[in-house]
């Protein structure tokens, strides 16, 4: 029997990334990378802002009722991006507007879409914004409709 030698490893720079690995894109508006929220349109003290950037899909903002409903976010800086992710209850269309300036001032729309009715339960949405991919410093969420006079926005992701 002859010794069977250990497989050759590569030098560290150039090993290759694990097969079915995706290195998942920072999320722009996460609090954890500096995002914030610098308005909503309702306010409720037990579901407050800032669940929708905390990262948990299980806290939430929850509007007052009404349409349309906005929420204004300040990315952790100038960023490109190319979708936004969202995770609500009873929301039916959105609209999605990002601006590229130092304050929130001049918006132009970068997806719309309409979400499927789910009785109550989480809707999850992707926006691809409509020019493929574009800069953006603030990200503004306009509820323009919902299947019920309550809505809940669970996360919104930016990359």
């Amino acid at each position: 029997l002859k010794p069977v030698s250990p497989p050759k490893r590569l030098a560290p720079s150039t090993q290759r990334p694990p097969a079915n690995k995706q290195s998942a894109m920072p999320d722009a508006a996460s609090k954890k990378e500096g995002g914030k929220i610098l308005m909503v349109t309702s306010l409720d003290d037990g579901h407050p802002c800032d669940n929708i950037i905390d990262g948990q899909e299980a806290s939430y903002w929850m509007s007052t009722g009404l349409y349309p409903q906005e929420i204004l976010v300040a990315l952790k800086g100038p960023c490109m991006i190319s979708t936004i992710k969202l995770a609500t209850t009873n929301v039916k269309s959105v609209r999605i507007e990002g601006c590229a300036e130092e304050k929130p001032v001049n918006f132009h729309v970068l997806a719309e879409g309409d979400l499927e009715e789910k009785g109550g339960s989480i809707q999850i949405k992707d926006l691809k914004v409509q020019d493929g991919s574009t800069t953006a410093s603030f990200v503004k969420l306009q509820i323009l409709s919902g299947y019920h006079d309550f809505c809940s926005v669970h996360t919104i992701k930016v990359e």
